[in-house]
C-alpha cells in the first residue's frame, strides 16, 4: 500500500476538488450508487497501490453529484482481516481528510447481539467500544484522543428524522468491533453482550479513531444482516443486505439531501 503522501499526490491527479461529504459504503450499501450522477470512478489501485479484495466490496472511489453537490463515495473499504494493520487499512480516512472532508458517513453490515434487534432493523449508531482495538490501534505515539462523543449529534438527529419520514425502522445502539475474518463463537457473542454491545461487525472501528482525531464530523449507520446467536455466513449477509437495497439507498439519499439542505 501507499504511504499517506503518496496516495494523496495520485489522488490530487484524479480529484482537484474534493467533496466535504464522504460515504463509506459497506456490504450491501452501494445501491445507493445506482440512483446519483457518477462524474468519476477511480480504482483503490490506483490511489492506494492496492485491491479489495472481500466480496460485496468494489474497491472504487466515486464522485457523484446528488443536486447541486458532489460526494464523495468509497464503494468497499480495507480490513485488518484482509493482512493490512490498523494504520493502514485507515490510510483512506487521512488522505480524505487531508483533500477537505469535513462529514464522514460510515456504513455496514452488522450482526445483532441485543435479543430484541431483527433482521432488517438498522442502527443509528450513539457509541462504540473500542477495548478490542488496542493491540492494534491506528494512531501512534500520545494521541489522546476525545472518545466521549464520537458520532455528531447533529448529523444523528437528521439521521432519525430521515428514518421517520421514510417509515424505516431504525434502532440507536452501540457497535463492538470484532476482528474477524471467523466469526464470533457462541461464547464470543456472550462476552461482547455482556460487554454492552448491540451490535457486532469487522470493521469501521479504527476508522472512527482516526476521523475523530482528525475532528470530522462523523455518522455510523449500521444494517442488521444476522442474528448473531444464530448460525450465519458472509453469503446471507449478503443476501440480507441486497433485499434492504432500496431502503440503504433512500436514507442515503435522503440524509445526504438533509445535510446539504
Amino acid at each position: 500500500m501507499f504511504t499517506d503522501q503518496e496516495a494523496y499526490s495520485k489522488l490530487k491527479k484524479f480529484v482537484g476538488n474534493f467533496p466535504d461529504t464522504l460515504v463509506v459504503l459497506g456490504s450491501g450499501w452501494n445501491k445507493v450508487l445506482d440512483d446519483i450522477k457518477i462524474i468519476e470512478r477511480i480504482s483503490y489501485e490506483n490511489i492506494f497501490g492496492v485491491k479489495s479484495s472481500v466480496p460485496g466490496h468494489n474497491g472504487e472511489l466515486v464522485i457523484g453529484q446528488i443536486g447541486e453537490k458532489r460526494i464523495a463515495f468509497m464503494s468497499g473499504r480495507f480490513h485488518t482481516y484482509e493482512g493490512y494493520g490498523a494504520e493502514e487499512a485507515t490510510t483512506p480516512v487521512r488522505v480524505f481528510a487531508k483533500s477537505g472532508i469535513k462529514n464522514l458517513i460510515m456504513t455496514s453490515a452488522v450482526g445483532a447481539l441485543n435479543e430484541k434487534y431483527k433482521v432488517g432493523d438498522f442502527v443509528i449508531l450513539n457509541d462504540v467500544i473500542t477495548i478490542l482495538q488496542v493491540l492494534d490501534n491506528p494512531l501512534k505515539g500520545p494521541k489522546f484522543i476525545d472518545m466521549s462523543q464520537v458520532f455528531d449529534g447533529k448529523l444523528r438527529q437528521k439521521a432519525i428524522d430521515v428514518s421517520r419520514k421514510l417509515n424505516i425502522r431504525y434502532r440507536e445502539g452501540i457497535y463492538i468491533y470484532y476482528h474477524g475474518p471467523n466469526f464470533e463463537s457462541p461464547a464470543d457473542k456472550r462476552a461482547l453482550r455482556i460487554l454492552g454491545a448491540d451490535v457486532t461487525g469487522m470493521s469501521m472501528i479504527p476508522e472512527v479513531i482516526v476521523a475523530r482525531s482528525l475532528n470530522l464530523r462523523i455518522l455510523g449507520l449500521a444494517f442488521v444482516t444476522n442474528l448473531a446467536f444464530v448460525k450465519h455466513d458472509h453469503k446471507e449477509v449478503l443476501r440480507e443486505a441486497e433485499k434492504a437495497g432500496k431502503k440503504m439507498k433512500n436514507l442515503i439519499l435522503g440524509l445526504i439531501k438533509k445535510i446539504n439542505g
